[in-house]
């Protein structure tokens, strides 16, 4: 039940930007920096990695592969992503930045439930 749970998370993280691709990309993005405070050449690294892995989720979502087979990829590109953010982010910065993956994820799980019950 647990995986199941995580997975419609982790999927819904991915389908999260679906509405406004772009734009909700760029907000949490913003987001992100001003909370970790980044500026100069690790701002715009910060900014590449997230773009990489963005277009990488966008991919994957807009597949046409199985929900489980989509939940593993995109799984496995957090754990990527994440390993490239702690190579650039101090430690304070990661546990921020972590904190806030873990509140983007349930914002997103509050609109999937307001979604579904509608």
């Amino acid at each position: 039940m647990k995986k199941i749970v995580f997975a419609l998370l982790l999927f819904s993280f991915a389908l999260g930007f679906a509405q406004d691709d772009g734009e909700r990309y760029s907000e949490v993005l913003e987001e992100q920096i001003e909370a970790l405070q980044l500026t100069g050449e690790r701002k715009e690294a910060f900014i590449e990695i997230s773009d990489k892995y963005f277009e990488k989720m966008k991919t994957i979502r807009e597949s046409k592969a199985s929900r489980m087979s989509k939940f593993k990829e995109l799984k496995s590109l957090q754990s990527d992503k994440n390993a490239e953010m702690e190579q650039l982010l101090s430690e304070s910065e990661l546990k921020t930045f972590k904190e806030l993956q873990k509140e983007n994820r349930a914002m997103l799980k509050e609109a999937y439930g307001q979604k579904k019950k509608s």
